[in-house]
C-alpha cells in the first residue's frame, strides 16, 4: 500500500475519489483541522536542529553587526 497526498480541486474530483472509496479501491484519510488555532512557532518547533539554530543565529548576529559597521 502507497499513501500519496492529492490536492482537490472541486466536487467532482471529491466525487469520484469517494466513488473510488465506495468501491475499496481507496480509503480516503481527511487530515485533521482542530490545529488551525496552534501558532506557527508550536507547529514548527523541532523542525531544525539545535545546531543549525545556532549556525543561523551566529549568521544573523554578524549580518547585523555588519550593519551597524557600514559607513554610508
Amino acid at each position: 500500500m502507497q499513501t500519496i497526498l492529492v490536492e482537490v480541486k472541486d466536487a467532482a474530483g471529491m466525487k469520484i475519489l469517494q466513488d473510488l472509496e465506495s468501491a475499496k479501491i481507496i480509503r480516503l484519510i481527511i487530515p485533521d483541522k482542530k490545529n488551525k488555532n496552534e501558532k506557527l512557532s508550536e507547529r514548527l518547533r523541532g523542525s531544525i536542529s539545535k545546531e543549525t539554530v545556532r549556525e543561523m543565529q551566529t549568521e544573523l548576529e554578524q549580518m547585523r553587526s555588519e550593519w551597524q559597521q557600514r559607513n554610508i
